[in-house]
This record gives C-alpha cells, sequence and structure tokens, in this order.
C-alpha cells in the first residue's frame, strides 16, 4: 500500500530548506541561525540576495541592533553570508552558494564576459566543500582572474579542490585538526600537480567517492565550529 501524497497547505511561496540548512544549523550560533532563515525566506530566489538596514532586520526579528550586528559578523565570519555595506545604513546581505539552493542567474538581459562567467564558477567550487570557511575576498578573486588569463580550465580547478580537500580532510581526521581553508591560493598551488600525465582519467571519479566520505565523516565529528 502506497503512502498517502502529500499536499502542500500553501502551494506558493515555499523555500527549499535543504541540505544547506542542515550544514547552517550546525555551525551557527540560535540567534545567527534565525537570521539566516529570515534571508533565505526573504531574498530573491535567483540571487540569494536581500536588501535591508540593521534596523529593518531588527524590526522583523523583534531583536535589539546591536544583537543583529553581531549575528552578521558570524555570518560573515563563517562565510554563510557576504555583507556589502553600499552606503549610509542600507546593505545586502547575500548568501554564500553552499547555503543557498537554488541555482543564481544573471538579470535578464545581461550576459556575463567569459572572464567574469568563469571566475563566479571558481567562486561556487571553491566555496562548494565543507572545509572552506572563506568569504571570496577580493584577493581570491584577483587570483581566480589570474588563472583565467594563464588558461588554466575549469576541470584543473575543479580537480585541484577536490585533491586539495582530500588532502585537508586526511589531515583533520588523522590529526583532528580544525583549521578550514580560508584562501583559494591553497588550491591554486595545486593546480600543477593535476596536469601531471602521470595521473590517470581513472584517479578522480575514486578520489570524488572518497572525500565525500571524508567530508560526512569530518562533519559527524565537528557538528559546531569551535
Amino acid at each position: 500500500m502506497s503512502a498517502p501524497r502529500l499536499i502542500l497547505k500553501q502551494p506558493t511561496g515555499w523555500f527549499a530548506a535543504g541540505r544547506e540548512f542542515t550544514q547552517a544549523i550546525t555551525i551557527l550560533s540560535d540567534g545567527a541561525f534565525k537570521l539566516y532563515v529570515y534571508a533565505c525566506l526573504r531574498a530573491g530566489r535567483h540571487s540569494g540576495c536581500l536588501r535591508a538596514t540593521v534596523d529593518e532586520l531588527a524590526q522583523a526579528m523583534t531583536r535589539a541592533p546591536t544583537a543583529v550586528a553581531l549575528n552578521l559578523e558570524e555570518l560573515e565570519a563563517l562565510a554563510v553570508c557576504r555583507v556589502v555595506r553600499s552606503g549610509g545604513s542600507q546593505l545586502v546581505l547575500e548568501i554564500s552558494d553552499r547555503f543557498w539552493p537554488y541555482q543564481k542567474q544573471q538579470p535578464q538581459g545581461r550576459t556575463a564576459e567569459p572572464e567574469q562567467e568563469f571566475v563566479q564558477k571558481v567562486r561556487s567550487l571553491f566555496l562548494a566543500p565543507a572545509c572552506v570557511h572563506a568569504s571570496f575576498s577580493a584577493a581570491d578573486e584577483k587570483l581566480a582572474t589570474d588563472l583565467y588569463r594563464r588558461g588554466v580550465s575549469m576541470e584543473q580547478i575543479a580537480r585541484a579542490i577536490l585533491l586539495g580537500c582530500a588532502r585537508k580532510y586526511v589531515a583533520m581526521l588523522n590529526a583532528k585538526v580544525r583549521t578550514p581553508i580560508t584562501s583559494l591560493q591553497y588550491f591554486s598551488d595545486i593546480v600543477g600537480e593535476v596536469s601531471e600525465p602521470g595521473i590517470p582519467e581513472s584517479y578522480w571519479e575514486p578520489l570524488r567517492t572518497k572525500v565525500m566520505r571524508m567530508e560526512q565523516q569530518w562533519q559527524q565529528a565537528n557538528p559546531t565550529r569551535p
């Protein structure tokens, strides 16, 4: 006998709260997680961005502005969100790709330049692993641009990130190291290695599976950050 079909009470306006929420709840304090949830529910689905002031956020969440400001700092420090101050009290809260369940899109009628598109793809790859806690700084963006201009392929970068994460998780699991990766430079130094002719194509898929397993092990052993 099949289970009865689930029916939404409200067919519109729902949010895809899944793996991203699971990750966020393990690293954020209660106040920061509440702010993250509010931002997710209010942010544009195509951009992951919410424009507001600290006072507006405080009023919506019935909290003191000072408490909200501290929560924003926590979201930035743990690379859950990027906060852009656009002058005055106005700010733009952009939820990081790793904690945003939707595919971000370019505004309609606007086509990204190849270099810009490359940098955005590098940004997404870089921020995705659980062992990375960064905000994709201006230095990271410059490095990604340099990689593009040097002719480094997206496949090379993806493999460098995979290999770098494998090494990081081994160190974390064996030595109980909890220091995350905070810079794209960590992976940039490995780009040359993954291009060596001695590495067979059959090496990468098993490594991907191993990294996923180690990531799960590390997350289970470290449900909260120090």
